[in-house]
């Protein structure tokens, strides 16, 4: 089945292509699912890599150092390129950034499969990451203008549940193959994902016409090279920074040039006619709350990911596969809830269902902060099954933030929320490392959730800026007038 034909283009309308919305009654269709297919290509082949690690390991003779680079450098690029792939989908169209996002991915994968090195492999995972950011924030554009705007909420939670199944049993899948064939077989699984991808999207969707013309009154948009630049070293150097001092003296030059390159980037920006981030987007309330909320959402997330494995197979004794079970309670949860949450929104208004999910996670981290909590397996699986569920209450937090720019900039505004959504990553995986330091402790790891707790209520008020029912998009003037310009 294919799109029911190109809906008229307006001068705001050609950040997707031209496609009619889902028929009522059916939000799966062909469109969704290529959309989904590339947006599952990135948290998949995150979570697969950990059951790879030790094959890629014995065959290049490396440390457990060396080899978790393939993690750092992955989720360091990604950062780094959001920002860039929304803005060359704001300016080139997002359909075509999105097929080129997917057949990189899939030749990146293909490099991987065949690498005689471990810098080749190193390569092919910084490969990936650059065409998974141009995937991540074309999908995000292409359901924003595909859905039906009643629906939309409901189609973004039926995307964050195909996207965060993908992520839940990547560790399973990862570990049945690399049990049959071996590590490479891996990322020879994202081959025929990309090719789905590419199909569906390319067949189903047709090009919007400004993605082909210009006129004087709106010429294309120029790629703000300076800022994206700028911002790429300040994120460098935040990552950096973020491991500690002993890389000195990398840590240091960091840690010096932090600062500056912040202040440099929001001049440059606050002075260029099109920016590639605008700092002035922090001026919209929704979009502000919503890039907060996911930030904060993904310190919960990725601090968790980290302590749950450690507590149950080095605290409690269990078995590594006892404890991918454990970690199913907050991400398969999630999943089968996000559509219902995504629902609620397109009924009551985006604001209430990510504060009620916040408020339901962050009791479930309460729970795990008391030691009780962390007695046992089944407790801690229970627990993380009632953050789950708020999680999944939270998906409405995506589309508040797209529609709360205009048209024009959402893949600029994608590339923001995501980023904001990996450094949050990073942050929580680092914050999760540094508290418990070198020994494990179950008093370490309550200790480690009872700040995730926090973090989880701060979650929830910040989340009180989302847009409630009926609320208008509202852009601030200045935004208004760089658009017109």
């Amino acid at each position: 089945m294919t799109a029911a034909g190109p809906r008229p283009a307006t001068g705001r309308d050609s950040a997707a292509g031209a496609s009619a919305p889902a028929p009522k009654g059916r939000l799966l269709t062909p469109l969704l699912l290529g959309i989904a297919s590339g947006s599952i290509l990135v948290p998949l082949n995150s979570t697969m890599l950990a059951v790879a690690l030790p094959g890629v390991m014995n065959e290049f003779g490396l440390g457990a150092a060396t080899v978790a680079t393939l993690v750092s450098l992955y989720l360091g690029a990604v950062a780094i390129a959001l920002p860039v792939g929304g803005t060359l989908g704001d300016r080139f169209g997002h359909r075509r950034t999105f097929l080129v996002g997917v057949i990189g991915f899939g030749l990146a994968s293909l490099l991987a499969v065949v690498a005689g090195s471990f810098v080749v492999l190193q390569l092919a995972r910084v490969l990936q990451a650059a065409s998974g950011a141009l995937v991540s924030t074309s999908a995000a554009v292409l359901v924003r203008e595909s859905a039906p705007p009643e629906r939309r909420g409901e189609t973004f939670g039926l995307l964050d549940l195909l996207t965060s199944t993908s992520a839940a049993i990547g560790p399973f899948v990862g570990g049945v193959l690399v049990d049959a064939f071996g590590w490479r077989s891996m990322f020879l699984l994202a081959v025929p994902m990309a090719i789905v991808a590419a199909g569906l999207v390319g067949l189903v969707m047709s090009p919007a016409p400004e993605a082909h013309t210009t006129t004087a009154s709106r010429p294309r948009r120029s790629v703000d090279v300076a800022g994206l630049t700028l911002l790429g070293l300040a994120i460098a150097a935040f990552l950096v920074a973020l491991r500690g001092p002993g890389i000195e003296p990398i840590w240091a030059i960091s840690v010096s040039a932090l600062g500056p390159l912040i202040v440099g980037f929001l001049l440059v920006e606050l002075r260029t006619a099109q920016p590639a981030v605008d700092p002035r987007l922090f001026r919209v309330p929704a979009f502000a709350a919503a890039t907060a909320s996911i930030f904060g959402a993904t310190v919960i997330l990725h601090g968790s990911f980290v302590l749950v494995p450690l507590l149950v197979e080095q605290v409690l004794r269990e078995s590594p596969a006892t404890s991918g079970i454990v970690l199913l309670g907050i991400a398969g949860v999630a999943a089968i809830v996000s559509p219902f949450g995504g629902r609620m929104s397109d009924r009551s208004g985006r604001r209430w269902p990510v504060v009620l999910g916040s408020i339901i996670s962050a009791v479930g981290l309460v729970g795990l902060w008391l030691p009780a909590g962390t007695s046992s397996a089944v407790l801690v699986a229970a627990l993380l099954g009632v953050v789950g569920f708020g999680n999944g209450l939270t998906s409405p937090r995506q589309v508040a933030a797209l529609e709360a720019v205009e048209r024009a900039r959402t893949g600029m505004a994608a590339g923001t929320y995501y980023t904001g959504r990996y450094l949050g990553g990073v942050v929580g995986a680092s914050l999760a490392g540094g508290i418990l330091g070198t020994t494990v402790t179950a008093d370490g790891v309550s200790g480690a959730f009872g700040i995730l707790a926090i973090t989880g209520v701060l979650v929830a008020l910040v989340s009180l800026g989302l847009p409630g029912r009926g609320s208008g998009r509202r852009v601030v003037p200045e935004l208004e007038a760089a658009i017109e310009a």
